[in-house]
């Protein structure tokens, strides 16, 4: 397993390894990114280092590198290189779907399934692609790719955590989805206005002031104010208390 969310770690039967420099972890990232495709070397030294010279030499040391730890992580000599990372017909590089799998692709299955799925089957799939999500993809890597790539996954996770809330039946467990989607996108304001009227629901006058006053402070930064709309629920909710 490799692991790009939330945690950087390559996980074998042999040990689990981490704790490299960030361009391992690029590198891994871009070729997670390229599952159904293959990542050239031109494609890859210019994500990587688009302002620096001698690309393919580094690119020779680093795919050396990262395919040696790979082969650490499955008790695999580091002879073996060309295993776990494939060279394809002389065009471009890719993980060895057979030997790896990357988290990052198993959370995009989760949630492509759960997009399709109805009923308990579709609460399975968002619940296991939530709980997949332990933290931000690639926090340490620069690159304007990863940061598209870790927004796009955390919109996905808010939305996934937003039709949980939908579809749960217990107002404290729809509540707790609430909360984390707001964790996570603390300008959603209609999630936080959700997360009002379930306070209401459970008689928590003090959690509806505190929900109201994050979000306050986190448009304030953002250098906004909460809408007419979420003003209106607010007092409502207040003044009904």
């Amino acid at each position: 397993m490799i692991r790009l969310i939330g945690q950087r770690a390559i996980e074998g039967p042999n040990r689990t390894t981490g704790g490299w420099g960030t361009d391992t972890w690029a590198l891994l990232g871009l070729l997670a990114e390229h599952r159904s495709s293959l990542l050239t070397k031109t494609i890859a030294c210019d994500k990587l280092w688009p302002e620096a010279e001698a690309q393919h030499d580094r690119f020779a040391g680093l795919l050396k590198a990262t395919r040696a730890k790979m082969c650490d992580a499955l008790g695999m000599p580091g002879t073996y290189g060309r295993v776990v990372i494939q060279f394809k017909g002389g065009t471009g590089y890719r993980i060895n779907p057979d030997l790896y799998v990357c988290d990052v692709w198993q959370l995009r299955d989760l949630l492509a399934a759960a997009a399709v799925a109805t009923g308990p089957e579709k609460i399975a799939a968002l619940t296991a692609a939530v709980d997949l999500y332990t933290g931000l993809y690639l926090p340490d890597v620069p690159h304007a790719w990863a940061r598209q790539t870790a927004d796009a996954l955390n919109r996905g996770i808010v939305q996934a955590l937003a039709e949980l809330a939908r579809l749960e039946e217990q107002p404290e467990r729809e509540v707790g989805y609430l909360e984390r989607a707001t964790e996570l996108d603390g300008a959603a304001e209609h999630l936080y206005q959700r997360r009002m009227e379930v306070y209401a629901r459970l008689g928590r006058p003090q959690a509806v002031h505190y929900c109201y006053d994050e979000l306050r402070e986190h448009l304030r930064a953002r250098g906004r104010k909460p809408s007419s709309k979420t003003e209106q629920l607010y007092r409502g909710i207040v003044d009904s208390a």
